[in-house]
């Protein structure tokens, strides 16, 4: 399991396209990705459950990877809230 601190202040709220490329980059994986906060937790792999959390109190929170391809999986994740494209 790898569970990486986050700071995604600068890009939330979600919105439809932040929403769509973070769950399109999980979803390329076999691991469960999450994400934590201040006991909310979100199926990374869903972009309605992503859509769903307008607002993160203070836009910290923690990627949670478990799985066989974790490492990449929480790499491709980050470049993704970075916004910029992953490639599988």
């Amino acid at each position: 399991m790898i569970r990486t601190e986050l700071d995604l202040q600068p890009i939330i709220p979600f919105d439809r396209t932040t929403a769509a490329r973070l769950a399109a980059a999980a979803s390329h994986y076999e691991s469960r990705l999450t994400l934590e906060c201040e006991g909310l937790v979100l199926n990374m792999k869903s972009m309605l459950g992503l859509l769903s959390q307008a607002k993160l109190p203070d836009g910290k929170a923690t990627l949670v990877a478990d799985g066989t391809d974790e490492l990449a999986a929480t790499q491709a994740v980050l470049t993704a809230v970075k916004g910029q494209p992953v490639i599988k």
